[in-house]
């Protein structure tokens, strides 16, 4: 970043203007012209400034050249642990909901095959769900497990999957192998989370096991960037 002394000089007043509160997260700040009037200062060293800002994410630019104050991100997910949507919600003091999309039960695809190893033309409960922090959209939810394991008919209630799933079932779902890659608009996810064009997702995809190593369920889970976090601990090898 940079050490020039005016750069940073900009830097500090925008940061400064988010402390005191003048600016708030999702407000826009000042254009260039009206920051060069206040601080008397050229073009160049004000880019400059916004562009660390927002390489440093306290600053975001949206679509037609507008840029705001970076809301802050409500809810945090351990990637190191291996936690239930629900917790999540409910530690941000929030309640926890769900919106059943549909509960199919259908004949597993190749994919399912391979990722859940069942024998052709087993049977699957696919459950898509909506899970909420009071009444509002936070992440799309399709789970995927062996019908002979879950029935659709068994998950009717609020709770979390996995709590839904070992309720049902005499071995306990031990950890997850995960993936995560960044989503952009996709429509029909995008619409069901109430998301703008410029508001991305962040996809994580499990396969959970129980404590035999065997695959239990399959979920694709799509989080609103906008609002979730993610964090993990890392250690030096």
């Amino acid at each position: 970043m940079s050490t020039n002394a005016t750069t940073n000089f900009v830097k500090n007043w925008i940061l400064d203007q988010i402390q005191s509160g003048e600016l708030n997260p999702g407000d826009a700040i000042p254009n260039e012209f009206e920051i060069k009037k206040m601080l008397n200062i050229n073009y160049n060293e004000i880019e400059n400034a916004i562009h660390e800002l927002v390489t440093e994410q306290i600053l975001s630019q949206k679509s037609g050249g507008v840029t705001v104050v970076k809301p802050k991100q409500p809810y945090y997910y351990p990637l190191d642990e291996l936690v239930s949507i629900t917790n999540m919600i409910e530690k941000n003091g929030e309640v926890a909901g769900t919106e059943f999309i549909s509960l199919d039960e259908e004949v597993a695809t190749s994919k399912d095959i391979e990722v859940l190893n069942l024998e052709k033309d087993s049977l699957i409960s696919v459950i898509e769900r909506l899970r909420t922090a009071d009444g509002e959209p936070v992440v799309y939810c399709l789970d995927k497990i062996a019908t002979d394991l879950f029935a659709c008919s068994d998950y009717r209630s609020n709770s979390s999957i996995l709590s839904a799933i070992e309720s049902k079932v005499e071995f306990k779902i031990t950890h997850a192998n995960t993936s995560m890659e960044s989503i952009s608009y996709e429509p029909y996810i995008s619409e069901i989370l109430n998301s703008d064009p410029d508001d991305a997702m962040m996809l994580l995809t499990q396969i959970h096991y129980n404590e035999h190593g065997t695959p239990v369920l399959y979920s694709l889970n799509y989080f609103k960037s906008s609002l979730v976090k993610f964090r993990i601990k890392r250690n030096r090898i």
